[in-house]
């Protein structure tokens, strides 16, 4: 009998235990996706937020993590994860959803320091069931209306952009006021804007990293000249061009869903009549469980835009902070707000939680120059788990510098 080398029979046992392994690996590992429960959404835009968890093993998938990527579709809410076993012993991701509610309308109205706002818009967050955007908004405050409209679509696979496009009509009578709402400036003028922009994925389909470039039209005219109180002398009109970098990725505790957000843009301004200008903007979010159900909430926002136009300032929304009067407008601003949330309630229709912040915010006007503000806010959030909007926020805001205390509302959509 042919004997094989002790060296030989060694070198078999390893690859066949290595052949062992590799198949006992593979057949832990997830290979594909079933989702149920799904009536308007397409089975395609479902599965692109879920494809990044095939392949992985599926004894050590954080359930966690599933929740926190059908959460963050916006448009479907989980309602069970696990890992079903085939007949051939392979496994499979499945989760059973509900679709939110995606075709209402959003009745509006505030009454607060800032006067009366009523109005509405017909929104679809999951037009055509690609997880697109459709809407029709019109609003009317005391200083003046607002109408707009846009769509926007997301990309499908990697390599596909997506596109959007929006524009607005607006009149007002427009008030630049100081950190107590007393006027500084007063005009009234229309503004006319449209923009279209193309929205790519980079790295993966579900991946958190995505670029932007967009083209845009902007004018401002001028009425009733003889009323304005240090107006500007002529309207403008601008032709602008940009882009950016946005990164976004979420987690569940079982309570409140959390983000990690950020994004890079720059825009260059070309005025058809005068010098043109450019802006750098910076946004972040972190939101960070520090145990189930309570989380550190910090946020911050940096506009730079030196040259621009009295006309093109922008409102303190640009800082993230809630301090400052919706009437007020800066060309530059550095905003840091840090605080806690707390969930409180959990309803069939959504969460309720509060959460309070210490803010601080830098700004430069054409009018006061530089400003240092900081203060406190408080707010109630109600996370919307039956309709496709995130959350509705009331709350108040206190300027400790100007000892000044203002109402504020905030709903979960931005366009």
């Amino acid at each position: 009998m042919k004997r094989f080398p002790k060296p030989c029979c060694c070198l078999i046992l390893i690859l066949f235990f290595s052949a062992f392994t590799l198949q006992a690996q593979q057949e832990d590992r997830i290979i594909g996706v079933s989702i149920s429960g799904l009536k308007r959404t397409r089975l395609a835009t479902a599965e692109r937020y879920l494809e990044k968890f095939i392949g992985l093993e599926a004894d050590t998938l954080d359930i966690n993590e599933v929740w926190a990527a059908v959460l963050g579709t916006g448009i479907l809410e989980p309602l069970s994860v696990q890992i079903d076993v085939l007949p051939s012993g392979e496994k499979i991701l499945a989760v059973s959803v509900h679709e939110k509610w995606s075709i209402f309308p959003v009745p509006v109205l505030i009454l607060s320091s800032e006067g009366v706002s009523a109005g509405g818009a017909v929104y679809d967050a999951n037009a055509f069931g690609m997880n697109d955007k459709l809407f029709l908004a019109g609003f009317y405050y005391s200083e003046g209306w607002l109408a707009a409209a846009g769509y926007i679509h997301e990309s499908p696979v990697l390599g596909v952009p997506g596109w959007n496009i929006m524009a607005n009509f607006s009149r007002a009578e427009r008030h630049d006021r100081d950190q107590r709402r007393e006027d500084l400036r007063r005009f009234d003028l229309d503004g006319i804007s449209f923009r279209a922009g193309l929205n790519f994925r980079l790295l993966d389909n579900s991946g958190p990293l995505s670029a932007q470039v967009h083209a845009s039209y902007a004018q401002k005219i001028l009425r009733n000249r003889e009323e304005a109180v240090n107006g500007p002398e002529e309207g403008s009109r601008i032709l602008g061009t940009g882009g950016g970098f946005s990164f976004e990725k979420s987690s569940w505790d079982g309570f409140l869903l959390s983000r990690e957000e950020a994004s890079l843009q720059y825009a260059f301004h070309v005025p058809l009549e005068g010098s043109f200008f450019q802006s750098y903007r910076f946004r972040g979010v972190l939101e960070k469980s520090l145990v189930p159900g309570f989380r550190l909430v910090a946020k911050t926002g940096l506009l730079f835009q030196p040259g621009v136009p009295v006309l093109f300032e922008s409102p303190p929304s640009a800082a993230q902070v809630a301090i400052l009067p919706l009437s007020f407008s800066a060309q530059n601003y550095a905003g840091l707000s840090a605080g806690l949330e707390k969930y409180l309630l959990k309803f069939s229709t959504g969460t309720l939680s509060v959460q309070a912040s210490y803010q601080l915010v830098y700004s430069r006007s054409s009018v006061l120059g530089d400003s240092f503000d900081h203060g406190v806010a408080a707010m109630f959030s109600f996370y919307l788990s039956r309709l496709a909007i995130p959350a509705i926020g009331l709350g108040a805001a206190y300027n400790v510098k100007e000892n000044f205390l203002q109402g504020s509302f905030s709903i979960g959509m931005t366009f």
